[in-house]
């Protein structure tokens, strides 16, 4: 592939270089044209200048230009030549008067023909020379053409390459970051065609600034977090071998088990929220129904909940919706907030899963009639690996992460609020900007619920 430079040089030279030849074979043209009218004019002036008298091979002025190749015959009225002017000059007379081309002895001449008193004069002069003339002319006139096009030849190379010099002055600025100095290139100083370009680069590096900050963020996170339950991983199988009776061994695999079960969990976390980071590339999205993708969270989280003696299921006003979005991100959405409300939520407590419509928008909505979270602690909890005061249950502090992200995804809005019937807390997510409406046939909820 040709840089722009190359094919900017190429394409203005070969434009000069076309409208140079063009102008040569213009001007061509109208020098032959204008010798064929001076020649013609010439001819004639020749043949009214001829004296009476005439003496065979007399010199006269007007051929003394051999160049000009004329030649004059005269007859009389009984068409006996009287006169000629070059020896070997054997054309025959050519009837019809006035200018005529005619062809003899292999080439073409141009003749004139008049009467002269009682005497028919012939002028006549080879087409050749005339081009001859005309060429010779033409390559006066284009001398200072061809100097002209090596002018604008060195004027086109200076002229590109400053005008690409801010092309060259961008690619240096960008050559020059790297993953640690990602700021943006300074727009001073350059030319308005390159100001969106720029621009949107600029945009492109606070994208992967971020993104590469979040990272960095994340990792630092994890492997903090990974510290502390591997230590005590560590400590707790210490224990265990250390242990002397099949009572004290017993308890401390048990207590093993749980670390294990914990550490689990939180690799399992961690993968799903690096899997649906918001500032990954948009994942394909497809026609979702809210209300089955909440059946099938209730129908997931069942044991779990029987297992606390909690009652999950659908409200009963929920309505079937369908909506554009990443079938996977909602399930997992869905399947942290169902876990929180069940892990947080006391024995025999209600979780109660919404799907419908409310002011013209899809909703999802979990509620519970736990402890609730206190208002100046619900944005906090979107934060990584943050957990509130006085949790007895054991936790990564990520679901709510992970949720915020898959609803950053959808470009959805979540708000977290009291639950006004029942205690405990609400937390509704309302799809905006990106969702698709679509009525879907009401499904038969599905409740779990405890005799």
């Amino acid at each position: 592939m040709k840089t722009i430079r190359t094919q900017l040089m190429l394409g203005l030279l070969a434009g000069a270089l076309l409208c140079t030849l063009l102008a040569g074979f213009a001007i061509y043209h109208l020098a032959d044209n204008e010798s064929n009218e001076q020649s013609d004019r010439q001819l004639k002036q020749i043949a009214a200048a001829l004296p009476l008298q005439l003496v065979a091979n007399q010199l006269l002025p007007a051929t003394e230009d051999l160049d000009d190749q004329i030649a004059v015959q005269v007859w009389d009225q009984d068409g006996r030549k009287i006169y000629f002017s070059q020896a070997n000059m054997g054309m025959p007379f050519q009837k019809g008067k006035g200018y005529q081309s005619v062809s003899f002895a292999g080439e073409t001449l141009r003749i004139y023909t008049e009467t002269k008193s009682d005497r028919l004069v012939q002028i006549s002069q080879p087409v050749s020379v005339r081009h001859k003339f005309a060429v010779h002319m033409a390559l006066r006139i284009l001398s200072p053409l061809v100097i002209l096009l090596l002018a604008l030849i060195v004027l086109i190379y200076f002229v590109v390459g400053r005008t690409l010099a801010p092309l060259d002055k961008v690619a240096a600025a960008v050559a020059i970051r790297s993953p640690n100095a990602l700021q943006a290139i300074d727009l001073s100083g350059l030319p308005e065609d390159l100001l969106p370009i720029v621009a949107a680069l600029n945009r492109l590096l606070v994208q992967i600034e971020t993104a590469m900050s979040a990272q960095r963020i994340f990792v630092a996170d994890a492997a903090h977090e990974l510290r502390s339950p591997l230590t005590a991983l560590k400590l707790q199988l210490q224990l265990a071998e250390r242990s002397s009776t099949d009572e004290l061994r017993t308890a401390a695999f048990a207590k093993l088990h749980d670390r294990l079960d914990r550490s689990s969990h939180l690799v399992h976390q961690l993968l799903t929220l690096a899997r649906h980071e918001p500032d990954q590339a948009k994942r394909a999205f497809s026609m979702c129904e809210l209300h089955l993708l909440a059946q099938q969270s209730v129908i997931d989280h069942s044991t779990y909940a029987d297992s606390k003696s909690i009652d999950l299921g659908l409200s009963s006003d929920s309505i079937s919706v369908q909506i554009l979005g990443n079938a996977d991100g909602l399930s997992v959405m869905l399947s942290n907030l169902v876990d929180n409300a069940l892990r947080y939520t006391q024995q025999d407590g209600k979780v109660d899963v919404f799907s419908g419509i409310e002011n013209g928008w899809p909703v999802l909505r979990v509620s519970d009639n736990g402890p609730g979270i206190p208002e100046d602690e619900r944005e906090r909890v979107f934060d990584r690996f943050y957990r509130p005061d006085g949790n007895a249950d054991w936790g990564c502090g990520l679901g709510m992460s992970i949720v915020k992200n898959v609803v950053d995804l959808h470009t959805a809005e979540i708000q977290l609020s009291s639950n006004q019937l029942s205690g405990g807390l609400v937390v509704t997510v309302r799809f905006t900007s990106d969702a698709v409406i679509h009525p879907a046939p009401r499904h038969k909820a599905v409740q779990v619920k405890q005799d």
